[in-house]
Formats: structure tokens, sequence, C-alpha cells
């Protein structure tokens, strides 16, 4: 407010002492003079963006706590309420063709420059002593709004019934027996479709369309799988390519879902046979499913639903690299077998291409850092295993496979 308007507005007369009582309407009054009530709102904690966001953190808060606490809540809240923030978001970001969070990212030193130098401008220049918190309050709400989004429309999701539970399945440690069955199955089924196929450009497959059809085909396997579940439901997207997918794939992450802007980002740098896979798991969290290995198995489900062969390919070669990893842990004598009698001589060259690919990005410091950070951030939120929760998609792969 500026200092120059000395108004008060007088409220009462006291009869005994004859005291005039005044509301304080401008910043000029020295702040001894003020009442903590009038401190606080020169100081713009009562304006009415504030208290808005402080309200809709505090709310948001609270479904956190209760989602942690109870997971039939949380089910509820990733079924329903979580489910229509993040179409919301999603059809407001859907709008733009580019990532909105990329954008963001890559921006946000330059605007943490800008603004810092704004307030410390305004601050020299101004007499007034609270301008400062004036220029904070902003930030500080921008964050509130972010840590909000997180709390109301992701986090919920980690703490909701398992995908055991919602596919009526029984999920449980499994041998390698179990593994090499399972490893078999989804080869023969691999092989029906194999020779629809086509390998190319260093013996490593070709997608035969490009992203925004194969986004159109992911669309339409996820609303395919959807109409046949309950616990999951599907809307349009708008999966976004990471503009610097190049410099990207040095962190070793094939895709990421920004819960702020509700948008399943993709690295496009990665070879074909990765790319559908990595759409349908990061489509998966933003219809509510925030674990890694459930995300990782619902993409596979949603694979299976579709009627292109490629993406079909893609889950099953995806899904078969993660059993047949478990199975070298857990038995190497079937692995030796599976892998003298069972695996595909076109996945023998898929992954040989894509271990020539990767030789490049594979002892980046910066995969260790986003390996730390991530592994952080799920154990925070109560998954245990950390990053090794995308492997334990093999128990689910099992026991869907023995209960069909």
């Amino acid at each position: 407010m500026s200092g120059e308007n000395n108004e008060v507005t007088v409220n009462a007369v006291d009869e005994n002492d004859n005291t005039v009582k005044v509301d304080i309407a401008d910043d000029s009054v020295p702040a001894e003079e003020l009442t903590f009530k009038n401190k606080l709102r020169q100081r713009g904690l009562f304006s009415h963006y504030f208290v808005a966001c402080v309200f809709i953190f505090v709310f948001s808060l609270i479904v956190y706590v209760m989602a942690r606490l109870s997971p039939a809540f949380a089910e509820f809240w990733s079924r329903y309420p979580a489910y229509w923030i993040k179409l919301v978001l999603s059809k407001i970001t859907g709008i733009f063709s580019f990532s909105v969070a990329e954008l963001l990212l890559i921006s946000m030193p330059v605007l943490m420059i800008y603004y810092l130098v704004a307030s410390l401008r305004a601050s020299n220049n101004e007499k007034e002593p609270y301008i400062f918190y004036k220029w904070l309050l902003p930030l500080v709400c921008v964050v509130l709004i972010i840590l909000s989004c997180f709390f109301s429309a992701f986090s919920p999701g980690y703490f909701r019934y398992g995908l055991d539970k919602n596919l009526s399945i029984i999920r449980e440690e499994v041998s390698g027996r179990e593994l090499f069955d399972t490893a078999v199955r989804i080869s023969d089924e691999m092989e029906a479709l194999i020779d629809d196929v086509n390998f190319g450009y260093g013996q490593s497959s070709v997608m035969p369309y490009d992203y925004n059809e194969l986004s159109d085909k992911i669309n339409a396997a996820f609303k395919k799988y959807a109409e046949k579940t309950d616990y999951i439901d599907s809307f349009a997207s708008n999966p976004k390519p990471i503009a610097l997918s190049e410099l990207f794939t040095y962190t070793h992450i094939s895709g990421v879902y920004t819960f702020m802007t509700s948008e399943a980002n993709i690295n496009i740098n990665y070879p074909d046979f990765i790319i559908p896979y990595t759409m349908a798991h990061e489509m998966a969290h933003q219809r509510g499913i925030a674990r890694e290995d459930e995300a990782n198995f619902v993409a596979f489900l949603v694979c299976m639903e579709s009627d292109d062969a490629y993406i079909r390919y893609s889950g099953y070669s995806n899904m078969l690299d993660y059993l047949t990893d478990a199975l070298y842990s857990a038995d190497r004598e079937l692995y030796s077998e599976f892998n003298s009698n069972h695996y595909p001589k076109e996945m023998r060259s898929e992954f040989s291409a894509y271990s020539a690919f990767f030789k490049k990005y594979s002892n980046s410091k910066a995969s260790a850092v986003t390996k730390t950070v991530n592994d952080a951030f799920l154990k925070s939120q109560q998954q245990k295993a950390g990053t090794k929760s995308y492997g334990l998609v093999v128990d689910l792969t099992v026991a869907y496979y023995k209960n069909r």
C-alpha cells in the first residue's frame, strides 16, 4: 500500500477516557504503533490469494495424512477426486504440444534470477519495511500449490489397495521355476506376432508409425483396458515428447510423470521398442497408479489390449527383460536353459543393439544423482524397495499368469 494515504477510520469513542479507537489503514504508520494483526496485514498474510493457497494446502495435507492412514480412503480418493484433478490439469496442459513441465524446468534458473533481482531492486527503492514480504508471498504460494498438487492428486495413489487386490490375484514371493515358466509363456506368445515386426537399422526393431499415431494407439488401448476394470478409468491425453531427450538419457530415465502439470513426458531418444511401453507406464501414473511395479504391470496389460502388433511386442519385450533379469538372480541354471532354448532370436538382436546404444550413457554422474533422489522419494512414500520396486513387477506377472 502506498505511504501517501494517511486516512484512519473512527470505530467508536470510549466515554470514560475519550480515547478514539481506529483501524490503521496504511503502511506509513511506524511499526511500533501497529498491532500484531496489522503487522500481518502489511506483510500480505491476509491477502485473498495467500489465504486461498494456505487453505488449499491445509486441505491437501489432511487428504495426504488420511490416505497414509487408510487404504480404503486412499482407494476412494485415487479413483474419484484425484482422477478429476488430474484430468482437469491434463486437459489444461494438453492444449500445448510441448511439455509445460519441461519448459518450466528449463526456464526455472532464469525466472528465479529475474525474480530475485526484481525483488531486491523493489526492496531498495521502497521505503516501506514490508515490501520484501510482498515479493516473497507469491513464491510461497507457488510452492504451496505444487505441494497441494502432490498431496491431493498423486501421492494418495501410493497408499491405495494393491493391484493384486484390485485384480483379484494372489501376489506372493516367486520361485525360479515360476519365473522360468512365465518367461516361457510370454516368449511363446511373442513368437506368434514377431513376424509382423520389422527389424532393421542395426538389428533393432522399427516402429512403423510416428509419435502422434503411437499416442492415439496407446490412448485407444487404455480406453479398451479401462472398460474391463473398475479400479482405473481413462481419458484422452497428450503424452509429451521431451525436447531435450538426448541430454535426458544421461539420467537413465525413459519417461517421467509430472504431477503438477499432469503430463506424461516421454524420452524419445530411446530405441523404438522402449517407447510404447514407457508411454503406457507414464499414462498409468496419470490415471492413478502411483507405485512403479504396478505402473509397469498396467503398462503391460494396456499394451496387450492394443490391436497393434508393435505395441504388443513392446509390452512383451520389456516384460521379458524384467523376467529374465529376475530369473538370472534366482536360478542361473534355469536362466541358461531359457537363454538356450526359449529366448527369441529377434530379442537377442534387439537387446544387443540396445546395449550398443546405451554404452555412451551408462556411466553418467547424472544417473547416479537421479537414482539416489528417486530411491529416497519412493521410500518416503512407503515403497520400501525404492528404485528396486520397478523390478517387483515380476511378482504381479507370475501371479497374473497363474490366475489365467
